[in-house]
């Protein structure tokens, strides 16, 4: 990612762009996880967990992953024994002392430090890839897990927020999640000006499609959510990307194509490829 001074926001790197095209001096870019994986003990790295594990925990910091007190506690305890290892009295004191460097939650109190020293000393045995395991297990159950927001308006000028993730699209009024879009449900995701479209099938007792609309604060941004939805449908619904192939005719609209790998394709190449280290 990079931080685009016109939008005021971090947005990703395109590929199928020149970086110069992108980024202004000085060039600097953040590595981020774009796709969070519903199943994260499907991956099979323990670098790659890492990574992953280290993404969540800047979510956590920044409070785009909310989440409990008692949830704090206990992925805090699990980073570290990842980091530190088992609780030694002799080596880590008795006081929460020893873990006051780390950085657990946005706002964290003593009561938060008391607790995470509590817990880790129960963990006692657990490698470095267990604990992170065990941390990915947990993080993953958070309602906010791996949901891109998007701030916008429904139909009766509301304010809600839209959130794209694995499983679908996601409608968010003061924080509580109100509706949901599968994939499988969603027939055509559209934007126009700054209105953002998603056309659904039929449900068991309807006979037609309906289509819901919400406004965003401008066209690029309905075009911004458009195209992360093209990604995540991609990435984790299709086994390849669709082929971009060059129109015959002159056509309107945006032409995006997802181009990276999928999901299935990544899971692929990972079962055949052989190892050397």
């Amino acid at each position: 990612k990079y931080f685009d001074k016109k939008e005021n926001q971090y947005l990703w790197l395109q590929n199928d762009r020149r970086l110069t095209k992108q980024l202004k001096d000085p060039m600097k870019v953040f590595f981020q996880v774009k796709f969070y994986p519903p199943d994260p003990s499907q991956l099979h790295e323990d670098l790659t967990r890492y990574l992953l594990c280290l993404q969540i925990q800047q979510d956590i910091k920044s409070g785009k992953l909310p989440c409990s007190f008692v949830t704090h506690a206990l992925l805090g305890a699990y980073l570290v024994q990842s980091e530190l290892g088992d609780y030694e009295p002799v080596d880590h004191g008795l006081s929460p002392d020893y873990i006051r460097e780390f950085d657990f939650a946005p706002n964290q109190s003593e009561d938060l430090l008391q607790r995470i020293m509590d817990v880790h000393k129960t963990l006692k045995g657990q490698t470095p890839a267990e604990a992170e395991l065990h941390y990915l297990d947990n993080a993953k159950k958070l309602a906010m897990y791996g949901v891109t927001l998007q701030p916008a308006r429904d139909s009766e000028g509301v304010d809600i927020m839209l959130g794209v993730c694995s499983s679908g699209i996601l409608v968010y009024r003061d924080r509580l999640r109100i509706n949901r879009f599968a994939w499988p449900k969603i027939i055509k995701i559209s934007y126009k000006r700054n209105g953002f479209y998603i056309k659904i099938r039929p449900g068991e007792f309807e006979h037609f499609e309906s289509t819901v609309g919400f406004k965003l604060e401008n066209h690029k941004a309905a075009k911004r959510l458009w195209k992360i939805c093209v990604e995540n449908h991609s990435f984790f619904r299709l086994l390849s990307p669709d082929k971009q192939e060059k129109p015959k005719f002159p056509r309107f609209g945006s032409r995006f194509r997802y181009s990276g790998r999928t999901q299935a394709q990544a899971k692929k190449s990972f079962a055949t490829l052989e190892r050397t280290n």
